[in-house]
């Protein structure tokens, strides 16, 4: 019998410390509904561009859907290396993606540029190619809204380039 009161309170004690553990007044990161949302920044961002649902964008190819580009992925990688006027360069070699968001009206905005060699390690690269690919990525008009569920809606939408010694080789998706 005494066994099972000292056990009684070991329980207690340990159900009494987990009661209190939960009800601590934690400080709540603010998070996104998915992994690649991207947030308004005021120091990077063109505040006249306008998302129609800001509590939710779509992630690039939700639900099969693709890439969204008049003239699909082939008209796409035309217009961008016509437009790529850069001399190739040794040693610009790596992976530049550009992350942004297509609003149910078809228009861009929220540009985010990661660059990486190609081992998928940071890499800053020449500033005058990564600007360069930003600026063309940002030109592009032929996005087109994603029209779904009788409801048009924002898309993330992201574009990596393959460079070797400053050629593009590849552009995904």
């Amino acid at each position: 019998m005494i066994k099972v009161f000292m056990y009684s309170r070991v329980l207690f004690v340990i159900l009494y410390l987990i009661t209190l553990s939960c009800s601590e007044d934690k400080k709540q990161e603010p998070y996104f509904n998915d992994l690649g949302e991207i947030p308004f920044d005021g120091q990077l961002d063109d505040k006249n561009f306008k998302v129609c649902h800001e509590d939710l964008t779509i992630p690039f190819n939700y639900g099969g859907f693709g890439l969204i580009y008049e003239g699909e992925k082939k008209k796409l990688v035309e217009t961008i290396k016509e437009k790529f006027n850069y001399p190739q360069t040794k040693g610009q070699t790596g992976f530049i993606t550009i992350r942004f968001i297509i609003n149910c009206e078809g228009k861009t905005g929220r540009f985010r540029v990661i660059e990486m060699d190609l081992n998928l390690k940071v890499k800053k690269f020449d500033n005058n190619i990564s600007n360069e690919i930003l600026n063309i990525t940002k030109g592009l008009d032929g996005w087109k809204s994603l029209e779904r569920w009788e409801k048009a809606w924002d898309v993330q939408q992201y574009l990596t380039f393959k460079f070797e010694d400053g050629v593009i080789t590849d552009i995904l998706p």
